[in-house]
């Protein structure tokens, strides 16, 4: 479906510049922000560094990039006041209802740029789909898939995402913590209230979880180094059935083939 017929108003060089945001290597991705939170996304549309023609105009079309070719519509921004390399923006009513639903397929520049004039947007760019709910954050589509960072799983677990906190919710199992910035790991076992969800609410609420060597690093590194180098998986799934005391077997032995006592995170 052609984007102009969807967005007419906004093919006006002289008022809107388009800013597709896209993620650094490494770094955040833009849907993660637009899903915790709108006043951190507004953050990511006042920045024009030293080029005075990056954002010249008065309003600005903010789309977050999924992967590859794919970005979703963040909002209507109106530029109030500039100052230095910074601009202050304000979030328009305007298309509020499809923040978070509308995709878009861009298939033009694909360089670092990121600003652009909707002439050249609406002609190098298609509607890929709408949601029927605002997006919140990743679907869950299996336990065995889920690689997640720290970012990810807060808002999962902050947004109470339905299908995921069902997933984790009833189940047990043994899970693994890695921190990408040294490469140890914790391994950790859920088997109380809420399995996977609750234990996992712990980290993201208290970031530690209560672990001694998590505790002594995070007294050291505080929350950011938690957030911006922590990822979560599952070893292995397991039955609500089982005592506490047979999943921390499963929890042992997984200690055992990984070494996290010697090389990570573990204690005993």
């Amino acid at each position: 479906m052609n984007l102009e017929l969807l967005l007419s108003d906004l093919n006006d060089n002289s008022k809107y510049r388009f800013h597709l945001a896209k993620q650094e290597p490494g770094g955040t991705r833009p849907i993660d922000v637009l899903a915790r939170s709108q006043e951190e996304w507004g953050s990511w549309q006042v920045y024009r560094g030293n080029n005075k023609e990056r954002f010249v105009k008065d309003k600005i079309a903010s789309f977050a990039q999924i992967s590859g070719s794919k970005f979703l519509f963040g909002g209507i921004y109106r530029i109030v006041g500039r100052e230095n390399e910074y601009y202050d923006v304000e979030l328009e009513n305007s298309y509020s209802e499809l923040i978070g639903r509308l995709v878009i397929n861009y298939k033009g520049d694909n360089t670092r740029g990121t600003v652009f004039t909707p002439d050249y947007i609406f002609s190098h760019t298609s509607i890929s789909s709408i949601y029927e709910h605002k997006y919140q954050g990743e679907k869950f589509i299996s336990y065995d898939r889920i690689n997640n960072s720290f970012e990810s799983i807060d808002i999962i677990i902050r947004n109470e995402l339905n299908d995921w906190k069902v997933a984790l919710s009833n189940v047990y199992g043994v899970y693994l913590i890695t921190d990408t910035s040294t490469g140890k790991h914790y391994v950790g076992s859920a088997y109380g209230n809420q399995g996977i969800w609750g234990r996992w609410s712990d980290y993201i609420y208290g970031f530690h979880g209560n672990n001694k060597e998590l505790k002594e690093l995070y007294s050291i590194n505080s929350e950011k180094y938690f957030k911006d180098h922590f990822k979560f998986t599952i070893l292995e799934v397991l039955s609500t059935s089982l005592v506490p005391e047979e999943v921390i077997q499963r929890e042992s032995l997984w200690k055992r083939k990984l070494l996290t006592v010697k090389f990570g995170y573990n204690v005993t």
